[in-house]
């Protein structure tokens, strides 16, 4: 990582403090410049790790202080655990960073973005009641409308991208693995996990 200052860069300014005159040898090899050189190894490296910590402030970035990041948002989680490989978990420090739930169909679809599914659909279910106008015929639902109860007034479908369809590849599968199968634990119990009580999710997958 550039940019700052090497122990080189810290010996020519050691040098520099001392005070003028030709008692002072510049060679590269005199004892002079190699006890400045050694003097100039720490500040070289402190300014080298704190030019490495800059990078650990992004949470893209991070390896030493990854830990630190996920213990400030709950990770690991049931949602998340440790057994996860350091992609995954990055992905899942990534998506609870972003996407913190909400009332809005876009806390959701930022949500699943941030953990990598690009391309989500929100619909919103409502209530299709039949009652009689008049003694005549329904009213509140049209043909073809489902015949939903009031819970699904509180309900949203969330159709996921078709790349979360996993299929068997001959040679990388084993005996026992599903020829197909389809899901990710990860974003539907993060998507669950973001949404307030009364909301009912209903997580699919679209194929194609």
């Amino acid at each position: 990582m550039g940019g700052g200052l090497t122990a080189d860069d810290y010996r020519g300014l050691l040098f520099a403090l001392l005070p003028p005159g030709m008692a002072w040898p510049a060679e590269p090899d005199s004892t002079l410049q190699r006890l400045l050189a050694g003097m100039a190894r720490e500040p070289g490296r402190i300014d080298r790790r704190g030019r490495e910590l800059l990078a650990e402030a992004d949470p893209r970035q991070a390896n030493e202080l990854f830990p630190e990041w996920e213990g400030s948002y709950g990770l690991p989680s049931r949602c998340a655990p440790a057994e996860q490989s350091m992609a995954d978990r990055r992905v899942a420090l990534i998506g609870r960073i972003v996407g913190r739930g909400g009332m809005r169909h876009e806390d959701y679809i930022d949500l699943a973005e941030g953990l990598g599914y690009e391309g989500v659909e929100i619909i919103e279910q409502r209530e299709a009641t039949m009652e009689l106008a008049g003694g005549v015929g329904p009213r509140g639902a049209e043909i073809g409308d489902p015949m939903n109860g009031e819970d699904w007034l509180w309900a949203w479908d969330v159709l996921m991208p078709s790349g979360v369809v996993r299929e068997a590849v001959v040679g990388e599968s084993e005996i026992g693995d599903p020829l197909r199968s389809w899901g990710d634990d990860l974003v539907e119990c993060a998507l669950h996990e973001a949404a307030p009580s009364w909301l009912i999710l209903n997580v699919g997958y679209l194929e194609g």
